[in-house]
């Protein structure tokens, strides 16, 4: 399987504070990986380097080969790389259909925009019935949506998640769980932290267990169903 993605060796920090340590992943072509673990281990921070949005880091990120590990933010999301944070980053005062449109590539024609929300609104039922609807007015499960929707239309290969089950009631987790297993069963890749495992091996091929800022275990969805794994890296 060629490596979409290579994370090796990977040290981040913020200001004077180092939050992970050599840490090396992969992300396949076609590849579901999720990263796990407790709140403060830092699989945010993991996203926030692959896409450089971190203070400092050393070590090296491909994507597609290409070593992409100072490159601009802007630019990496450009190679079709998008990135959803936990945080979401919708523009609030915008409408649901200006957020989608404001995410299209500017290279791409008048056609092929209109398709591509069509499309996030077939994904999104949701989200279609409140296109005119202010982005800062939809409940948090809707957010989550758009904030995927803005990311999709992109086109990504690599779909990098941070935490998209966070703070959402039952009803919606159960949702946006169906949304990610759509993205999985695609010819997307997707990278997904997340603390609830539970959730997610389903529909992961692999995955790895961070702990304060380290890898200390990896492997498929079966080896991660592990309870004692549970237990020692997840259970707070």
């Amino acid at each position: 399987m060629s490596e979409l993605l290579e994370v090796e060796d990977l040290d981040a920090f913020y200001g004077e504070s180092q939050v992970l340590f050599g840490v090396d992943l992969t992300v396949g072509d076609n590849d579901v990986v999720g990263v796990f673990g407790r709140n403060g281990m830092g699989k945010t921070t993991l996203l926030d380097s692959i896409v450089n949005r971190i203070d400092r880091k050393t070590g090296t990120v491909r994507f597609r080969g290409e070593d992409v590990t100072d490159w601009p933010p802007h630019d990496i999301v450009r190679e079709r790389l998008a990135y959803v944070p936990e945080d979401r980053e919708i523009y609030p005062a915008l409408s649901v259909h200006e957020n989608l449109e404001l995410a299209v590539p500017a290279s791409v024609s008048d056609d092929v925009r209109d398709e591509r929300i069509g499309e996030v609104f077939e994904q999104f039922e949701r989200l279609g019935e409140r296109r005119d609807q202010r982005g800062g007015t939809l409940s948090g499960g809707e957010q989550q949506m758009l904030a995927i929707g803005r990311a999709l239309v992109s086109d990504p290969d690599l779909l990098l998640l941070d935490e998209p089950t966070e703070g959402l009631a039952p009803a919606i987790v159960d949702d946006v769980v169906d949304i990610v297993e759509e993205l999985a069963a695609g010819d997307r890749s997707v990278l997904v932290v997340e603390q609830n495992i539970k959730r997610m091996l389903p529909i992961i091929d692999r995955g790895y267990l961070i702990e304060t800022g380290r890898i200390v275990a990896e492997g498929d969805a079966e080896y991660l169903s592990d309870d004692d794994l549970h237990e020692e890296y997840l259970t707070v």
